[in-house]
């Protein structure tokens, strides 16, 4: 039997090559929030199809995609009809996301934003790593007590009384397991955020303020992923004043760069 034959065959079944279905449906608080997304980032303010509302133009799009050369991509097809695609049966192993290069990109309406590739960690870079982050800790702590040092003082100068009861300056414990950076769990693969600090942010945040010097305004858009929501991203776009849209959930559609790579892929 040649394949159009077969092909042919299971479509007449109602059979089709379908992704395999692997995240669930969307809870009821999900559906809520992106819900209230919607109506916060309308574009359309009294009428539709206005364009008074939310201005999308301003934002900057980004997303990664793994690139595998020689083997197949982690999203597979299947055959299956339609309401088998959640089935257990139907659902294969995916390729390791660790075996494949991680492509980072962004862009803006009228501008094509930097790349960035992420390779795999080398043992030095991993050493030196752990050593710029512990550099950090001790610079941030020593920081720390000197501004608590510097209030105290300055309270005690007026007479303060509450001078030990107020939260900024009375003494606290330093805890490194809040306060201190440190690297992602790694251990399947993966970016995490110091990576993606030291990688895409730092060619994200020039490009992004270089457009805010032009008066052309610039909201950076990235999903839920770990990396992106490491409190170590967050302070370096926070030091750059770097303005973010908060992401929703479960929501790929709201991000203009997931409907461009089915495009980009097949180039």
């Amino acid at each position: 039997m040649s394949v159009t034959t077969f092909e042919n065959v299971m479509y007449e079944a109602g059979y089709a090559r379908r992704r395999p279905g692997w995240k669930p449906h969307l809870s009821p608080e999900q559906e809520k929030e992106r819900y209230k997304w919607a109506k916060v980032h309308n574009p359309d303010l009294h009428n539709e199809y206005d364009n008074k509302g939310f201005q999308f133009r301003h934002i900057v799009f980004t997303d990664e995609t793994p690139a595998q050369i020689g083997e197949e991509r982690s999203m597979q097809r299947t055959w299956c009809k339609e309401d088998e695609r959640w089935d257990e049966g139907v659902k294969h192993d995916r390729n390791r996301k660790d075996c494949a290069l991680q492509f980072y990109s962004l862009f803006r309406y009228n501008y094509k934003g930097p790349c960035h590739v992420y390779h795999e960690e080398t043992q030095q870079e991993k050493e030196e790593a752990e050593v710029v982050l512990k550099e950090e800790n001790a610079d941030t702590q020593a920081r720390d007590n000197k501004l608590q040092h510097h209030a105290r003082l300055a309270l005690s100068q007026l007479s303060e009384s509450d001078v030990n009861k107020r939260y900024r300056t009375r003494k606290r414990q330093y805890v490194p397991s809040k306060m201190d950076y440190k690297r992602g769990d790694r251990a399947r693969g993966g970016v995490d955020g110091y990576q993606h600090q030291e990688g895409a942010l730092k060619k994200v945040a020039p490009w992004i303020n270089s457009l805010k010097k032009r008066g052309i305004k610039c909201i950076l858009l990235q999903d839920g992923a770990l990396a992106h929501k490491s409190r170590i991203a967050h302070d370096y776009l926070t030091i750059q004043h770097v303005e973010r849209l908060w992401w929703p959930g479960h929501s790929p559609e709201v991000n203009a760069t997931e409907h461009a790579w089915p495009w980009i892929r097949q180039q």
